[in-house]
């Protein structure tokens, strides 16, 4: 077992949740019981469920994706899907189009980045079929999802994800590699004003 607060142990508390289904009433769970909030959408609070179990301090105790999502932008702790890569233990953030929620609705936990532009992801509250529900389907599902566009045929819904601050990582601020690898762009140097001779006055 890893130890506790980190983001691998995160992960195997998550990994042992996968195929639970809500039940028996709509959105009934463990999960929303223990954020308070039961028989509501409990993507958010599976997440969160997790990271208290695995001993993580600091992330967002909310059962909202929008709280969530925002109080990891407000902490410095959020990367832009279209300026980076996830990790393992970032929580992945969505916008599934066509949905008729036109904002981020649904998370999950990145387990693995594949490299080639998806990642798997272990979700609570998804369908366990690529045509079912994504962001209110009842299940803890492992999933590949696409964070570049047309990877793999799959859809990109993914807006960006955020990281808690785990154990280990306390001094280590999440960073935008594209920021942080960009070249230096060397500044005009200001050519050097010649000065006027001072003209002497007539005595």
């Amino acid at each position: 077992m890893a130890d506790q607060g980190t983001a691998a142990r995160l992960i195997e508390v998550a990994k042992a949740e996968i195929g639970t289904i809500e039940g028996p009433k709509d959105n009934e769970t463990k999960y929303g019981a223990w954020m308070k909030v039961n028989f509501q959408p409990w993507c958010q609070s599976f997440v969160s469920w997790c990271a208290f179990t695995a001993g993580v301090t600091k992330f967002p105790k909310s059962a909202s994706t929008v709280a969530a999502s925002d109080q990891f932008k407000k902490e410095g702790r959020w990367a832009d899907a279209r300026n980076d890569d996830p990790t393992p233990g970032d929580w992945i953030y969505f916008d599934f189009p066509d949905d008729g929620v036109n904002r981020i609705s649904h998370v999950g936990l990145c387990i693995k980045n594949n490299g080639d532009g998806t990642i798997q992801v272990i979700e609570g509250n998804t369908s366990g079929t690529a045509k079912g529900d994504q962001r209110n389907g009842g299940m803890c599902v492992e999933k590949t999802r696409a964070y570049v566009k047309n990877k793999k045929g799959l859809l990109n819904a993914v807006v960006g994800w955020g990281r808690p601050v785990y154990a280990g990582e306390e001094n280590a601020p999440l960073l935008n590699k594209l920021a942080a690898t960009a070249p230096t762009v060397a500044k005009p140097v200001a050519k050097p004003v010649a000065k006027k001779p001072a003209v002497k006055k007539a005595k």
